[in-house]
């Protein structure tokens, strides 16, 4: 789907967000490394300590970590660069990690928006509704802005934060030269 298409489509959906708040518990996963291939289209529930063990995970590739809520105009505006820039660069030893920022009772909700907006797009749910102790000691300057994508390197060292929604060439330009 061409890029301009791609992003109206996202921009459009922003007026049907209001409708998806539901009470239903969520369909959740445990907290744990990024899973095989085959498994990316769960979307799986991160705390503090499982956070550290998808950071662990992912140490020999370089990640985009994307903080993104399905109520954030930009986050849905820049998903599908990120994920076109993850089918062009995965083979070089990069990947792009999603985590959503919705309430943490919304997991259901998130996993049918993912699916139906962008099934390609691997995310993991926080599994309560603080933030800061998921990144308290990553980020501890995070700012709290959506969108936020924190730049990892093969050593799983943070080298990067990029706050605001952006584009496939500004992810490419901080990406490009870690590969």
């Amino acid at each position: 789907m061409p890029s301009l298409l791609r992003r109206i489509v996202a921009l459009s959906l922003i007026s049907g967000l209001l409708a998806a708040c539901g009470d239903s518990a969520p369909t959740v996963g445990t907290p744990a490394a990024e899973p095989a291939a085959e498994d990316r289209s769960l979307i799986r529930t991160i705390d503090s300590g499982g956070f550290a063990a998808m950071l662990d995970s992912a140490r020999g590739d370089v990640v985009l970590l994307n903080l993104w809520a399905t109520w954030c105009a930009p986050c849905l505006k820049e998903i599908p660069d990120l994920v076109a820039l993850e089918q062009d660069l995965s083979a070089r030893g990069f990947q792009v990690i999603g985590i959503s920022l919705d309430d943490a009772d919304a997991g259901e909700e998130v996993l049918s928006f993912r699916d139906e907006y962008f099934p390609e797009f691997f995310t993991y749910h926080v599994l309560d509704d603080d933030w800061y102790a998921l990144l308290a000691d990553f980020a501890p300057n995070w700012p709290s802005v959506l969108p936020t994508v924190f730049v990892i390197d093969r050593n799983g060292e943070l080298v990067g934060t990029l706050v605001g929604g952006k584009d496939y060439q500004a992810f490419s330009a901080i990406v490009e030269p870690l590969l």
